[in-house]
């Protein structure tokens, strides 16, 4: 027996896990979109083709959301603790501060 004829209108099916992915990868793309301004990120790059580029991975996004989703990414975070762990490495060493 076919359940589709026996069930409620307007019940509809439930939404595949697939389906499930999406909806929540587009709903935290505008959050972090609500929440994040680009404008401020040193890495975040336009390039003459109209793709985003982050800077620092050396990596091509299609859209805005995309590159956001790869800030929270392991290669990104990766790249992000070797540049802290340079700059730190190569920072002059500061004598303390006398207190006068």
């Amino acid at each position: 027996m076919d359940r589709e004829q026996d069930s409620k209108p307007g019940s509809g099916s439930a939404a595949s896990a697939q389906n499930e992915a999406i909806d929540r990868r587009e709903r935290l793309r505008r959050l972090a979109l609500e929440t994040i301004d680009l404008a401020k990120d040193p890495y975040f790059m336009r390039n003459h083709l109209g793709n985003y580029e982050c800077k620092l991975c050396l990596m091509l996004h299609n859209d805005e959301g995309n590159y956001l989703a790869h800030t929270q990414g392991k290669r990104h975070q990766t790249n992000l603790a070797k540049r802290a762990a340079r700059e730190v490495k190569e920072a002059p060493a500061q004598p303390p501060a006398s207190q006068a």
